[in-house]
């Protein structure tokens, strides 16, 4: 008995030193581990408080309706340094007397502590002359939350006057087909207006045709009162063009008096073929090494045109007015880099996109967007320095030699449950699963609750397991969103902070319905979800949910994605012998 007991110790002894000689170098760290995962479980850091100063103005405290945009201006930064606050995001509305709510928005603090945002002067057409207050909350995972409120006195013009304006500006249309675009014409003023008619039209912009079917039309209408109907564009290139609508109203107050007035512009933009695929942005990036964007654009015109990558991030050094950006793309398929070198270590948001160089009548140029932007979290490490010449694949190597061999020698009951997993019957196994969209969204909530731990708390390790599952599957963008409420109920605070503050998770102001953001969010993003919950009550407006939820299990901390649209890695090869 005593023989056995000495041999036990005798093998723990050694594998402790086996293990003591695979980490003795001490410039080993877990660096290279989140550069190669993007997240890790062995270094954690410490949210600390900050002390922030949130600032709001509005650029007028009186606004005509019908005449006047609101701006606002908010600045959310460290009250001690004036440095951007990581994770901040700015709620405001806009309320009557009454409290009955104007008009909402959320907005991320990204790239600059300075926000601005606008509300169109259409938002109050229909509104009564009064005072309405705006109201703006500031917040991030890593300081309280700040409230400030300011007002405006909305007044209304005495006399009937139109204005013609159309909603969605810039209008994207197809050439060859029949587009229709929607346009409003709306009585701003106090008064009844009559006779309203549209006559002619101008337009500038690049070469090209188009034909444009209206109608002609006499409208009567009462104080704050909209009309909408549709015009139908039938362009035969792709062009640029700036059209204005000219029309003709008048008042009851002078009847005699015929008023011309001209709507406000419309950009029609016809897009030539032009196809992106295929493009990578990586997550990870060295300091002072060359940081590749890459894509393929498949130009389906038979002239030759010219694009511009731009990216947008403080921390690349890319310079998007050089004139070497611009790049020749002639009929074909082609594949691009563009390069950029990081300058400053940390945590980085990047955003990317690719717009056409256009030369209208004038000469000048215009440029349209071809690809909207993507915005990429992306982690920038130090260049890495190994003391006593010791390589850093060869310290690794041993690390894992030796670990492997201590196992060997500490248990051969583990070698054999390992071979015995291997045997498993591949009829059992879960096959790989492939989905059709390249981006998806977390359900971070219902993630953590899923598998709840010991303390009957939220796990952090689910969302963690999750991320590091779908990181291997066949999505491009992974977006993790989670209710204000779970930093509070979840079972390691700290590691939830780091996610955050690794950019892997985002977390919602207090009072935002997870639900609807996750799901708006999917249908902008054209993404899947990730998530058990059945969405039973946004059904009648999100049809498409059962096409793009994504069940899962999560057994023994082991992640299981489950079929929805999907098909299987099998069966896709299959259709594909069968097409063959």
């Amino acid at each position: 008995m005593y023989r056995r007991l000495w041999s036990y110790k005798v093998k723990l002894v050694i594998f402790g030193f086996i293990l003591l000689f695979g980490f003795m170098n001490p410039t080993i760290t877990t660096l290279g581990d989140q550069r190669n995962r993007g997240i890790t479980n062995d270094v954690y850091y410490f949210a600390q408080s900050t002390n922030a100063t949130f600032d709001f103005l509005l650029n007028s405290s009186l606004i005509t309706r019908g005449e006047d945009d609101l701006i606002l201006h908010f600045r959310f930064v460290d009250e001690n340094d004036s440095s951007l606050i990581p994770d901040s995001y700015i709620y405001f509305n806009i309320t009557s007397a009454s409290d009955a709510l104007i008009f909402e928005k959320t907005v991320p603090v990204l790239i600059s502590d300075y926000v601005n945002e606008t509300v169109i002067w259409s938002t109050f057409n229909s509104l009564s002359a009064g005072t309405y207050s705006v109201n703006a909350l500031a917040n991030s995972t890593t300081t309280d939350v700040y409230q400030l409120q300011r007002s405006f006195e909305l007044t209304i013009l005495p006399t009937g006057k139109v204005r013609m304006f159309f909603p969605q500006n810039p209008s994207f249309l197809y050439r060859n087909e029949s587009n229709t675009v929607n346009y409003a014409i709306s009585n701003i003023g106090g008064s009844t207006v009559t006779n309203v008619t549209l006559t002619n039209i101008e337009s500038s912009g690049s070469l090209g045709s188009v034909e444009i079917y209206i109608d002609v039309f006499e409208l009567e209408l009462a104080d704050g009162e909209t009309y909408q109907a549709n015009i139908r564009f039938d362009p035969d290139t792709y062009l640029y063009k700036k059209y204005s609508f000219s029309y003709s109203y008048r008042t009851i107050d002078v009847p005699a008096v015929l008023i011309i007035g001209s709507s406000d512009p419309l950009d029609i933009i016809v897009n030539p073929y032009l196809d992106v695929s295929n493009y990578e942005m990586p997550i990870n990036a060295t300091m002072g090494e060359t940081y590749d964007i890459s894509f393929t654009i498949d130009n389906d015109e038979d002239n030759p045109l010219f694009i511009v990558p731009k990216i947008d991030c403080d921390e690349l050094d890319y310079d998007n007015d050089d004139d070497s950006n611009y790049i020749k793309v002639s009929s074909g398929e082609h594949f691009f880099i563009v390069s950029a070198i990081p300058i400053t270590e940390g945590v980085a948001n990047l955003r990317f996109w690719i717009e056409i160089e256009w030369e209208t009548i004038t000469g000048t140029n215009w440029y349209s967007t071809l690809m909207t932007s993507i915005i990429r979290t992306v982690f920038i490490y130090p260049v890495e320095e190994i003391s006593d010449g010791m390589n850093l694949y060869y310290a690794y190597g041993i690390i894992f030699a030796s670990m492997f061999i201590g196992i060997i020698y500490f248990s051969r009951d583990v070698i054999k449950r390992l071979a015995s997993k291997g045997r498993l019957d591949p009829e059992r196994q879960f096959p790989e699963v492939v989905y059709p969209l390249d981006t998806v969204i977390l359900d971070g909530s219902n993630i953590a609750w899923e598998e709840k731990g010991l303390t009957d708390k939220p796990k952090i390790s689910n969302v963690e397991a999750m991320i590091n599952r779908l990181s291997r599957a066949n999505f491009k963008k992974i977006v993790t969103v989670a209710d204000a409420a779970l930093r509070y109920q979840i079972d390691n605070q700290r590691r939830l902070d780091k996610l955050v503050k690794d950019g892997a998770m985002k977390m919602l102001p207090a009072r935002v319905d997870g639900d609807k953001f996750i799901l708006r969010l999917a249908e902008e993003e054209n993404a899947m979800i990730v998530s058990n919950d059945m969405f039973k009550e946004f059904r009648e407006t999100s049809s498409w949910i059962d096409q793009r939820r994504i069940p899962y299990t999560i057994l023994d901390g082991e992640v299981y994605l489950h079929p929805t649209s999907a098909i299987t890695t099998k069966d896709l090869r299959k259709a594909e012998d069968n097409e063959l």
